[in-house]
């Protein structure tokens, strides 16, 4: 009877195999690997060598909270995790890799976006799979605007105009804005930074108190709140919307 291989043979056979797995996606302007692509790459030759992967989950944390009244859009989710490469004739003989993971999502799918990259590095790195890319040799994040974005920016900044501030950082996202506040130049970051944290929270400030006015007019059925809403841009309108209730925004449908 052949000597049954040990985890690291296994490993090891699948390394033979497997030596490329090209980037397929693109985020944040760079090309990137996805979950999905590594287990195609990989599944045939880990079923054909006897090794199932087991994810245990160590630790976990919300380090942000989603909240839009300060424009904090994604939920920002750390875990730590413990990535098993088990050998299926012998369960305890096992390869294990420990790795953190973090993870954006607006809704409930930040654990499962984390607990996918924990895998996915895990295997790129325990089967040492070359992806083309040199991820060490990038040194600084792309540019995420356009020279347009950056002159209405510099010009809301230059004016302080605070609601169409909320407006534009609205309009253009979560990462242009991040992109945008680290563009400030040599010596001004500090302050350029301070300026835009007030600008965000005068203009929500703006836009609770016309939706705290609408509120007040409907509720005492004042004919001119019709008129409050008019007063206010299309995309000043879809924010106050967000901080009334739908029976509110039905109501304001049945007077036009």
């Amino acid at each position: 009877m052949s000597e049954v291989k040990n985890i690291y043979q296994r490993i090891n056979a699948v390394m033979i195999d497997v030596e490329y797995v090209q980037k397929d996606a693109i985020v944040q302007g760079y090309k990137a690997v996805t979950h999905d692509q590594v287990t195609a790459v990989l599944r045939k030759s880990m079923v054909e060598n006897g090794i199932v992967v087991q994810l245990d989950q160590l630790k976990s944390e919300l380090l942000e909270k989603r909240d839009v009244s300060r424009d904090i859009k994604m939920h920002h989710y750390s875990g730590d995790y413990a990535v098993h490469f088990i050998n299926i004739d012998k369960p305890e003989d096992r390869a294990t890799v420990t790795i953190n993971a973090h993870a954006n999502d607006n809704g409930d799918k930040a654990p499962g976006k984390a607990a996918s990259y924990a895998t996915k590095y895990a295997m790129l790195k325990m089967f040492s799979l070359e992806t083309g890319e040199n991820d060490e040799s990038r040194t600084a994040e792309p540019v995420l605007y356009t020279d347009h974005q950056k002159a209405l920016f510099d010009e809301l900044l230059e004016g302080k105009k605070s609601l169409d501030f909320v407006v534009f950082s609205q309009s253009v996202g979560p990462e242009v804005m991040m992109a945008l506040n680290g563009s400030f130049e040599k010596g001004k970051i500090s302050m350029g930074k301070k300026l835009c944290k007030e600008l965000e929270q005068e203009g929500w400030n703006v836009i609770k108190d016309y939706a705290g006015q609408i509120k007040e007019m409907i509720d005492s059925q004042d004919p001119g709140v019709g008129q409050l809403v008019d007063e206010l841009e299309s995309a000043e309108k879809k924010l106050v919307a967000n901080l009334l209730t739908q029976e509110e925004i039905e109501y304001l449908r049945s007077i036009k």
